[in-house]
């Protein structure tokens, strides 16, 4: 009986924990949908800052998740996931950063960045789908997570899978930026409405 009991303080304690936290989701989602816009409106000015501002944000998100994976309330597996995804975003993070400042040619610099973009999606799209399928039932949020990471994992595929110009990647990105902020943010009102 006691067992029971502590599994729900810990279920609990979970949600509150993620509740009290829940503008930390809403403004990544925020940041997520502005960029997104400005690159759809303005591809070609968007490139440069574009690229600067994904190596933050793989960095930011990989920070984020090695945080999660010491959450309470989640399987081994998840664990796992959450602290190999975040260590990958961080060294994604560092050598885009890094080849971002040394920099020589457009065309080379669009095939990296396409390909750290691709890589990004996949691992931030794992995530997001092992978490919450490993959620239990009636978790806030499990479904928008479990959709947020099919369609992740599209557009990773979608962009390492198509060759794309330069202009054509940063629209494409834009428009993942987009959908991945309008989930973050529903996600974030969702989280605090459950609390």
């Amino acid at each position: 009986m006691s067992t029971v009991n502590i599994t729900t303080v810990d279920e609990n304690d979970l949600v509150a924990a993620v509740s009290r936290n829940w503008w930390v989701l809403l403004f990544i989602g925020l940041v997520s949908l502005a960029v997104g816009i400005w690159a759809v409106v303005a591809p070609e000015k968007a490139f440069g800052t574009l690229s600067l501002i994904f190596a933050v944000w793989l960095l930011v998100t990989g920070i984020w998740q090695i945080v999660r994976a010491f959450a309470s309330g989640l399987s081994g597996g998840a664990r796992a996931l959450f602290i190999i995804t975040g260590a990958l975003s961080l060294i994604i993070g560092f050598v885009s950063l890094r080849y971002f400042f040394n920099q020589d040619s457009i065309v080379l610099a669009g095939w990296v960045f396409s390909i750290f973009i691709g890589i990004g999606f996949l691992m931030r799209g794992f995530a997001d789908l092992f978490g919450g399928i490993s959620a239990a039932k009636g978790t806030p949020g499990r479904g928008w997570a479990i959709f947020a990471g099919i369609v992740i994992l599209i557009g990773g595929i979608v962009i390492l899978v198509s060759p794309l110009s330069v202009l054509a990647l940063t629209w494409v990105v834009g428009i993942w930026l987009i959908v991945i902020g309008l989930f973050e943010i529903i996600g974030s009102f969702m989280v605090r409405k459950a609390a």
